[in-house]
């Protein structure tokens, strides 16, 4: 099946899980309205995680390339302290920290599995918590269709095309959101609230409901300040981005939040939005706060903040399209609600969304690792020890660190490391067949991986010169004459 074809029934398949969406509201049953949205947003985001053939931005990008060697040499059993350049600390220190307490299988699924539920799970959450419930299914439904739109996209910091190259950002990002929708709930206060009343609750009349909503949103603001732990780009994404970001790519949203402010939003809408400000303002700056997650928390704030307007209006547009029948079929309010849903949900950014046209790491992890080179990465990974260090050429070092699980000498594609010269200078002596004498015992080199092309500045024409010098035993080759020799020590 052709790919324009495929995703023609992509989107055929997004609408009518949007009518589902939309009838199941419409008969009065938000449960199960909301699971097809959750489905509408696992659907979408879960087949273009399925048409990559690799991880997101493997041998593409180097730096989540370099945190995938990192985390795989530590799963192997590389020396504590070490990522994938020997003696060299790993750049990605928490993902190698996870691979050594994790199960392998789940350091490779946790990249693919987080950016197709991070948004669903969220949308979950505020269903689950939101305090005002006649609000709780609209502040969901816009979270799910609208979390990303097509300005801030194009400026890189879309939510969801942003999950692929944050796959552990998103999870802390998950986690204090939730701790600012849960803050509300906490007992913040001395007194006592009305029993009919939630601690957040707008109702709560007088100086203590506003010393009491203001103290939530204080907290839940400053529970965002943990984003600053997260490392961003060491130059900020600039002012007036940063401004287009706040104001005008917002739009509608900012405008209907405004209304719902002062119609008395919930202090996590509040904090969401006072927070997330803040921290696009800092991501301007070269602070190396991260924009992506900062333009998140401040239009899921947004959203939230707009629930109420938009439970509003679907009232009124209930009434409006029940007034036209003597007897309708559902209530006004959800009548309205699965309008609002069929005409919002059809329009979403996940159903338009084509990333491989936006992403060009998106698109260049398409393809899958060649059969052959996985293999012979397999007998690296098998059959030598953990604490082998290898020698290969730039283009290689990458898969015996990342798909073999052992460490390299150098990997230049990657980025220098901080003795790279001298680095070079074992390297040249090694493929030279001279003896490296102090170097051996500083890196300890025990291996060389090499192909056909590989190391022709160094006079090797073909892998089988290096079995010419002598020091060097064959113990493996394949058919695309891939080969894997064991450095031998001078007697």
């Amino acid at each position: 099946m052709s790919y324009d074809r495929t995703l023609a029934l992509l989107r055929y398949a997004l609408i009518l899980l949007a009518l589902f969406w939309s009838v199941f509201r419409a008969r009065g049953r938000p449960g199960l309205s909301l699971l097809a949205g959750l489905g509408f947003a696992i659907l979408a985001l879960g087949f273009w995680a399925m048409s990559i053939g690799r991880p997101y931005g493997l041998f593409v990008d180097s730096e989540i390339t370099r945190c995938a060697g990192d985390a795989s040499v530590a799963a192997a059993g590389a020396p504590p302290g070490q990522g994938m350049l020997v003696d060299e600390p790993p750049r990605c220190a928490r993902w190698a920290f996870l691979a050594r307490h994790l199960p392998p299988a789940w350091l490779l699924m946790l990249p693919r599995i987080v950016p197709v539920i991070a948004l669903p799970l969220l949308g979950t959450l505020v269903y689950l918590l939101w305090p005002r419930r006649e609000e709780a299914f609209t502040a969901s439904f816009l979270w799910l269709a609208f979390s990303t739109g097509q300005l801030e996209t194009l400026r890189g910091v879309g939510f969801v095309p942003g999950l692929w190259a944050h796959p552990g950002s998103a999870v802390f990002l998950c986690l204090l959101v939730a701790a600012v929708l849960t803050v509300p709930r906490l007992p913040l206060h001395s007194s006592t609230p009305h029993p009919s009343l939630g601690p957040s609750s707008p109702h709560v009349g007088g100086g203590e409901g506003r010393r009491q909503r203001h103290v939530a949103t204080a907290v839940g603001a400053s529970l965002l300040s943990l984003w600053w732990l997260v490392p961003g780009p060491e130059r900020g994404i600039g002012v007036m981005d940063a401004l287009l970001l706040l104001s005008f790519d917002q739009t509608p949203w900012w405008l209907l939040a405004a209304w719902g402010w002062r119609r008395g939003t919930e202090p996590s809408a509040r904090a969401l939005i006072l927070g997330g400000a803040l921290l696009l303002v800092a991501s301007a700056l070269p602070l190396g706060v991260d924009p992506w997650g900062a333009q998140a928390f401040y239009r899921f704030g947004l959203l939230l903040a707009a629930a109420g307007p938009a439970t509003v209006l679907a009232g009124r547009l209930g009434d409006a399209l029940s007034s036209l029948r003597a007897r309708s079929l559902a209530a006004p309010a959800d009548l309205g609600a699965a309008a609002l849903v069929l005409a919002g949900a059809s329009t979403s950014f996940l159903v338009w969304w084509t990333p491989t046209r936006l992403d060009p790491v998106m698109e260049a992890s398409g393809p899958p690792v060649a059969e052959r080179l996985a293999a012979a990465m397999g007998w690296i990974r098998d059959h030598t020890p953990p604490t082998s260090v290898f020698l290969a050429s730039p283009d290689y070092a990458p898969s015996v660190a990342v798909l073999g699980g052992r460490r390299v000498l150098r990997a230049p594609t990657l980025g220098p490391a901080a003795d790279e010269v001298r680095r070079e200078r074992m390297e040249d002596k090694v493929l030279a067949g001279r003896d490296p004498a102090r170097l051996a015992d500083l890196y300890g080199l025990t291996h060389v991986f090499i192909a056909p092309g590989d190391f022709l500045a160094y006079g090797i024409r073909s892998p089988e010169d290096l079995e010419r010098q002598g020091r060097f035993r064959l113990l493996y080759v394949d058919p695309e004459d891939y080969r894997v020799y064991e450095i031998t020590r001078p007697e």
